[in-house]
């Protein structure tokens, strides 16, 4: 028990958690890595305070005694200051620090979760922010990249150029080289990577090792008038990709977790009475924008290009489209456990508003970039008309990839010029190269992606399977043309042939 704490102590608290986040904020992220003490005593530190802060909420909501609206009000604004500290600490751009604020977002949710009640939307609200802020250096890249499915990397003032300065240890260096692996390329690539014993012919050892004491500048030409910085450090980028990668797996595990959705429905139903509408308004369209900004980057050749050449990837495809495949995994998921959830409450009597809470039903916002004015706004309609308009346009774009016309048409580039003013034909035929080898390599990964949706819907329950048919069935026609693949052809045919059987076409 934790007697101390009362509302007349919360400027105590409350000054510790302004202390840790101007901490963060005058620490660049040359003094972090330059000073390991520095690093880990913040690590320290801030891990006690969000310990100390789970346990003061635990005890008090233990002790109805000392629970009063004024403590009440003294936790949610104590939250809502851990949850801006905890977001700096994403944004920071080394692992280390971004991986603490990533952890105690964690902590907050799966081990004081059940104590926080609706304080629950404070930290969850804060996770979606986390999220959004930890893809503020991909937003800011894909500025110069304004035309998808280029090869060159431009804008209206000028060339994309990259900045190298000798200014990082080379252990800091190495790390990196690892994260920029494990963020931009998928397992087996990175298998593929790992099996090469010795470095490329053109390149010795020691200008290897040199290479690597390097860090990296991404810049370009701002625009008139903008106030957006107009340069992105490299590590910037890989570490705020892997912050947002841990930080899209917590929410994946909040609401989908290991289990199968009946088997998660109670749980889920008693986390949904907690959560409002706006917040799971928040949540959702944080993880959407994962899977629209990893499309975003995935779709500019260019900058692939220029990713694989300053991340030393040698000839392999870097991408998001492992990110994007686990955002997409995830809002779907989420989407169908929801369904169940208002599926399972109408058939105990509880209606539909459940979601949310009583009296939130008419509160309604969009996701997957749809307008839901005009659709039926019960949940059931919203949840249903969510999971068709994912499920076509994940299929149809998957079906485009397979297009001739489609999908290797908008990898079409301009030649490059060299600067003698020739057309560089060696250029040319390598960068040919990459745009094959982008176009091959994300239809091989999104296969398995679409494979994983259809099986989702073959696994249901034929009483869920005949009520989610406005969103199967579109969704399969999708796959009628252009695939070639035999897996995804064989679970189509499977579908289609149950949805025969239930409607007894056959």
């Amino acid at each position: 028990e934790l007697p101390f704490f009362r509302p007349l102590s919360l400027p105590l608290y409350l000054s510790i958690s302004l202390s840790f986040c101007s901490w963060v904020k005058r620490s660049s992220r040359l003094k972090w890595i330059h000073n390991e003490n520095m690093e880990s005593n913040f690590k320290h530190a801030c891990g006690l305070a969000i310990e100390l802060v789970s346990d003061t909420i635990t005890a008090l909501r233990r002790n109805p005694e000392k629970y009063d609206f004024d403590t009440e009000v003294a936790i949610n604004s104590l939250l809502q200051h851990v949850m801006v500290l905890l977001i700096a600490c994403v944004q920071q751009p080394l692992e280390g620090i971004a991986r603490v604020g990533c952890s105690c977002i964690r902590h907050l949710l799966f081990s004081t979760g059940k104590e926080l009640d609706h304080h629950l939307n404070v930290v969850c609200r804060g996770l979606a922010d986390a999220c959004n802020a930890s893809l503020e250096a991909v937003h800011l890249v894909l500025i110069p990249f304004t035309q998808p499915n280029r090869l060159e990397g431009s804008n209206e003032n000028g060339l994309v150029r990259v900045y190298a300065r000798k200014d990082t240890p080379s252990a800091v260096a190495h790390r990196l080289a690892t994260l920029t692996h494990q963020v931009f390329l998928n397992d087996k690539q990175v298998d593929m990577l790992a099996k090469e014993s010795a470095p490329a012919p053109q390149a010795t050892a020691e200008e290897k090792v040199e290479q690597y004491m390097r860090s990296y500048v991404i810049a370009w030409p701002a625009d008139r008038g903008s106030t957006k910085p107009s340069r992105v450090p490299f590590s910037d980028l890989v570490v705020g990709l892997l912050a947002h990668s841990l930080l899209i797996q917590t929410v994946n595990d909040l609401f989908v977790g290991e289990e199968h959705p009946v088997q998660r429905c109670s749980e889920l139903g008693a986390l949904l009475r907690v959560l409002t509408p706006q917040t799971m308004s928040l949540l959702l369209d944080a993880v959407w924008d994962s899977y629209e900004v990893c499309l975003a980057f995935n779709h500019r050749p260019g900058l692939r290009y220029l990713i694989q050449k300053v991340g030393c990837l040698n000839d392999l495809t870097p991408g998001l489209v492992k990110q994007a495949q686990k955002s997409y995994s995830t809002y779907i998921n989420t989407i169908l456990f929801l369904r169940i959830n208002v599926k399972e409450q109408k058939s105990c009597g509880g209606g539909a508003g459940i979601v949310g809470g009583e009296g939130d039903e008419g509160k309604v916002y969009s996701h997957a970039g749809l307008s839901l004015e005009s659709i039926d706004t019960s949940w059931e309609g919203i949840l249903d008309t969510c999971l068709k308009e994912a499920s076509c346009q994940l299929c149809a774009a998957y079906s485009l990839m397979h297009s001739t016309q489609g999908y290797s048409s908008i990898l079409r580039h301009k030649p490059i010029i060299n600067k003698k003013g020739r057309r560089s034909s060696e250029k040319e035929s390598e960068k040919e190269t990459v745009q094959e080898s982008f176009e091959v390599n994300d239809i091989d990964h999104w296969t398995g992606t679409v494979i994983s949706l259809l099986n989702m819907y073959l696994n249901l329950h034929d009483d869920l399977f005949t009520l989610l048919l406005p969103a199967i069935y579109p969704a399969c026609t999708e796959l009628t043309v252009n695939i070639t693949d035999t897996k995804v052809r064989n679970t189509v045919k499977a579908i289609l042939e149950r949805v025969a059987s239930i409607k007894n076409i056959i």
